[in-house]
């Protein structure tokens, strides 16, 4: 009988167990990803350049109007054409207004110095903060996107 009751108790733990992993499994698949994000572009072939060329993503699929590259984790897919369903943007409008994407580099600095040398906008030169350092880059249109590596 005892050993009867050291099973069952071994057998509760790990269905407790189990069910905890479950639920934790079932709570993480429930969360959003983003998959990717959308900019509309003036000039596809400057914007390949930046986007591949210079910060060296991926081209996964390309037509006369759209491309769609890979990061390391999410999608910057590229058009231009403007959506039906959204109003133009005023000429002196800046793309992207409020939003700051990030993307992870290995030295910001250095990457900073090639964008400049590429003729990229520097929206702010790289700053040091107790978690990393960061930096402002303008693509071809107009959208900041932040450099950032953490110390290591």
């Amino acid at each position: 009988m005892k050993l009867n009751l050291e099973c069952r108790g071994s057998f509760v733990v790990c269905a407790l167990i189990l069910s905890l992993v479950v639920i934790a499994r079932a709570q993480e698949a429930s969360l959003p990803k983003i998959d990717h994000i959308l900019l509309e572009v003036v000039d596809l072939k400057k914007s390949i350049a930046f986007y591949h060329d210079f910060l060296g993503l991926q081209i996964k699929s390309q037509s006369k109007d759209f491309v769609m590259l890979e990061s390391a984790n999410m999608g910057v897919f590229l058009s231009s054409t403007h959506w039906d369903w959204d109003e133009k943007r005023p000429t002196n409008a800046r793309p992207g207004w409020g939003m700051y994407p990030h993307f992870a580099v290995v030295d910001v600095a250095a990457t900073v110095e090639r964008a400049r040398k590429a003729g990229y906008r520097i929206a702010q030169e790289p700053q040091k903060y107790s978690w990393g350092t960061e930096a402002f880059v303008a693509d071809p249109d107009g959208y900041v996107w932040a450099l950032v590596n953490s110390p290591k």
